[in-house]
């Protein structure tokens, strides 16, 4: 049973087109039938040649289906089998059985319809004219040379001979036609489920899309709302500063909004996300979490308690930022949904992987929140689907966190699981494999060290007014020189004009019109002067895809900054650079 089983999903692959299908259950219809046909032939004493052709007609199929399976080319396996069968096997069985006194017209009118159902385009009709001539010119040859007709002996054999043959061919008919009903009503099915689901994921993406609208407006009112009062408030200087602090809230509340869109984006499109290990302590990424998260937990006066007794030294060659926008979006939402004066329990046990080169590391957020509704437990991971309830109606949010940690885990090698109990709280726990380092990674970062920018001369080149104004303000603010390029041409033509050593350092928009920032690094570094062609050029850009960075360096940029730039990294950036250079 077992082998008829495999024998059958051999024949019947998903992969396999209708055609080929079919093709499959009439060639095991006809080796049998065949086999049936000869053995009534034996018994009815047919001739020597009448047995020979039926062999040869066997093994005529057991090719087809060699070359249909074996070859993988159905259609010519279908092309080959009509043209022998309609031209030769079944016009000389016909002969040889009494022509129209006998079952083999049946046959034939399996034979003409054979090529009509499997043969695809407009070979379908050249192959059927084709079995059509030779199926009339059978009839032709039978009717003016009677006397080369082999007879049956008596008309019960004629009749005997006749039944088998209707049986047969009514019997695979019957097979093809519950076939072909069968695979309608499943891909029917496929389809109507197919199309549920994409109803239900666009019904999800409506009503995400009014949650986002509603999400995104809500910072972006307070900062119109805050720099229209921080611009009535230049003579109150605590106005000011609280009004600008405020800005910044939003803003970056805003920008996170605006990342987990994009990241779940990207992760739909499947896009693969570039992953970049460094050294580092995993103690050190849960503070660096929780440092980010001080003003939510302050407000809330929250109680976080972090574990870490089941921890060795936690030293790992980690991909430090995908791991903590798991963690950000975890402990972040513990945060959120936790009540003033709340306990948040974070623990992280290190288990021994499997692989040596790795270590486990499980990592446990509980919370004392709202929980989640056991209904809406099971969707808690998909994208755009995110629970509405009274107690966490206000709470901001775009729902995507959770879908974009489970992807974030998975491509790590990891897993997410949750527990929740309604108004009693959640656990999340991570579970993810992490490398360790090798003995020459694991040395102390680099000493910090103060770097004067008096005197530095830096071009900034970007098409947007805005962000060139902000560039180089923070530029002049360490007290660098900076002088300001709308565009690829205008840079390349500041810099052949210029004098060895004028410029230190380029800051270089990507995405320009005119020349771009690729291309116009790939001049520069072309220059026949070796002091202007040297200059250091940091790309800064709002596309944070690989394929970018990739072809930043591979033009010949020396750093690589996603927009918004913060001051901080901007000139921790520059003093690496132009202290190296």
């Amino acid at each position: 049973m077992g082998k008829l089983k495999r024998i059958f999903k051999f024949f019947y692959q998903e992969n396999y087109d209708i055609q080929h299908r079919l093709l499959n259950i009439i060639l095991l219809s006809g080796l049998i039938g065949i086999f049936i046909s000869s053995i009534v032939s034996a018994f009815l004493g047919f001739k020597v040649i009448t047995l020979v052709i039926t062999g040869f007609s066997f093994i005529s199929f057991l090719i087809s289906l060699w070359i249909a399976n074996g070859l993988k080319k159905p259609q010519t396996a279908i092309v080959f089998l009509s043209i022998l069968a309609n031209n030769i096997i079944l016009p000389v069985m016909f002969v040889l059985s009494g022509g129209m006194q006998s079952g083999m017209p049946v046959w034939s009118l399996m034979g003409l319809l054979f090529s009509v159902m499997l043969i695809r385009g407009k070979k379908a009709y050249v192959v059927f004219a084709l079995n059509l001539l030779g199926f009339i010119g059978a009839i032709i040859f039978s009717y003016f040379h009677p006397e080369s007709l082999i007879y049956l002996e008596s008309i019960r054999d004629v009749y005997i001979d006749l039944i088998v043959g209707v049986i047969l061919v009514s019997g695979i008919f019957t097979l093809i036609f519950k076939y072909q009903s069968y695979i309608y009503e499943k891909q029917k099915k496929e389809i109507l489920n197919a199309y549920k689901t994409a109803q239900k994921a666009t019904d999800a993406k409506t009503e995400f899309l009014s949650n986002i609208s509603h999400d995104i407006r809500t910072p972006l009112n307070a900062i119109v709302g805050y720099t229209e009062l921080a611009q009535k408030s230049f003579e109150d200087q605590d106005k000011l500063k609280d009004y600008i602090s405020k800005i910044s809230i939003a803003s970056n509340h805003l920008l996170n909004l605006v990342s987990e869109v994009l990241d779940m984006s990207k992760i739909e499109k499947g896009m693969v996300f570039n992953v970049e290990e460094v050294v580092c302590k995993i103690s050190d990424v849960i503070e660096d979490v929780l440092h980010l998260l001080q003003k939510e937990i302050s407000d809330k006066q929250l109680k976080v308690h972090v574990e870490y007794s089941l921890l060795d030294d936690g030293v790992v060659s980690c991909d430090k930022v995908h791991v903590n926008q798991i963690l950000i979006n975890l402990i972040g939402n513990a945060v959120k949904y936790s009540g003033p004066e709340k306990n948040i329990y974070i623990n992280v046990i290190q288990f021994t992987a499997e692989d040596d080169s790795k270590t486990l590391f499980e990592f446990h957020i509980k919370d004392e929140g709202c929980g989640i509704n056991a209904e809406y437990l099971d969707k808690i991971f998909l994208p755009f689907v995110r629970e509405r309830r009274v107690e966490n109606s206000s709470v901001p949010g775009s729902g995507l966190g959770l879908a974009i940690s489970k992807s974030l885990a998975e491509m790590l090698g990891g897993s997410i699981s949750v527990k929740s109990e309604e108004n009693v709280g959640s656990e999340f726990v991570v579970s993810l494999p992490i490398p360790v380092p090798s003995l020459t990674e694991v040395v102390d970062d680099e000493e910090s060290f103060d770097y004067d920018f008096k005197g530095k001369r830096i071009l900034v080149v970007d098409d947007d007014d805005m962000s060139r104004e902000i560039f180089s303000a923070s530029l002049r603010s360490t007290g660098a020189d900076v002088i300001e390029a709308q565009d690829g041409s205008f840079a390349i033509e500041r810099i052949t004009l210029s004098n060895p050593g004028f410029y230190d350092l380029i800051l270089m928009d990507l995405h320009m019109p005119a020349i771009d920032g690729f291309e116009a690094t790939k001049i520069i570094r072309n220059l026949e002067t070796k002091e202007l062609s040297d200059i250091p050029i940091i790309a800064v850009t709002a596309n944070a895809f690989p394929e970018d960075k990739k072809k930043a360096f591979e033009s010949g940029m020396n750093a690589y900054l996603v927009k918004p730039v913060k001051i901080n990294d901007l000139e921790k950036v520059l003093k690496l650079i132009l202290h190296d250079h």
